[in-house]
């Protein structure tokens, strides 16, 4: 059973005629005839009588003409909910972003994309950078914007740009212009970090492997979820934390934070725009996706 047949179906139902129902449905008269005939001898079952009155339903055929027009109906829904996805009408973009995406580049595309794309709902899971991954091998998201490369057969990574990670704290905790510390000094000095998952702590314990401080010999004195949390702790006084310049850079330029140098300690981490591998994105995935790395482009010349 085709969808052919059962539209030429409907059209000869219609007309009560097979010359006028092939005529609807653009194709010869006995085109029709042979669509009627494979679908007859498939439901093993006549459909039509045809005599000088035309083309009449059987019993059987008016049993099956209402669920032809249901099926007819839904495969037209279809076909409407399929333009209107194109079209970016109608559509929840379900993306993910671990916290620095998610708080500061996420929000400040967002009113452009709503310009373009005025029809297309955002929905924003948060989370650390591998519970991101996780949605989006569960295919819970299409989009995910995390602060790490993850080598996983299932997800292609596709680079956005670079951020840097700085040392801060409380300028209450500084000693008198001293802003720098020694490696030595900054196993001493308490330390509140990252969960395990972060993109932003992997890259910090990945840097401070190649020196001589090992993740053991920090000072740890508190474990939070979110870069937002670890840096409202260090500007309660809590301690140092490592954490993205961009998150800080409003703080710093109002001096309630302090940024301190650690000589032979650089931190730098990569954006990423990961989604499934091999499959094809959304037009209104697309069109997001080309937007976050327009933006970055932007935040980095202007770097």
């Amino acid at each position: 059973m085709t969808l052919k047949q059962l539209a030429v179906f409907l059209a000869i139902a219609e007309t009560h005629s097979f010359s006028k129902g092939a005529e609807e449905s653009c194709i010869t008269q006995s085109t029709a005839s042979q669509h009627i005939q494979a679908l007859e001898e498939e439901l093993e079952i006549r459909l039509f009588d045809r005599g000088r009155g035309g083309a009449m339903l059987t019993e059987a055929g008016k049993l099956f003409l209402e669920r032809a027009k249901r099926i007819s109906s839904e495969c037209e829904a279809s076909l409407s909910a399929m333009r209107r996805f194109r079209g970016m009408e109608d559509v929840v973009l379900r993306v993910g972003a671990s916290n620095i995406p998610g708080t500061h580049l996420i929000p400040a595309v967002l009113g452009r994309f709503l310009e373009q794309c005025p029809k297309v709902r955002l929905k924003v899971i948060q989370g650390d950078s591998k519970s991101i991954v996780a949605h989006l091998i569960d295919e819970e998201i299409e989009l995910g914007f995390i602060g790490g490369r993850y080598d996983d057969d299932q997800v292609e990574c596709e680079a956005m740009g670079e951020d840097t990670i700085i040392c801060v704290v409380s300028p209450d905790l500084v000693e008198s212009g001293k802003y720098s510390l020694s490696q030595a000094e900054l196993c001493k000095v308490p330390m509140v970090v990252r969960e395990q998952g972060s993109g932003t702590q992997q890259a910090v314990y990945d840097t401070l492997a190649g020196t001589w401080i090992s993740k053991e010999s920090l000072l740890i004195v508190a474990e939070l979820g979110s870069d937002e949390a670890v840096k409202r702790a260090v500007l309660n006084g809590t301690g140092y934390a490592f954490i993205s310049r961009m998150s800080v850079a409003e703080e710093i330029a109002n001096g309630r934070l302090a940024a301190i140098r650690i000589p032979g300690v650089d931190i730098t981490r990569s954006f990423f725009a990961a989604r499934r591998a091999g499959r094809e994105l959304s037009p209104a995935a697309t069109a997001f996706r080309d937007l976050m790395l327009s933006h970055w482009q932007h935040h980095r010349q202007k770097r």
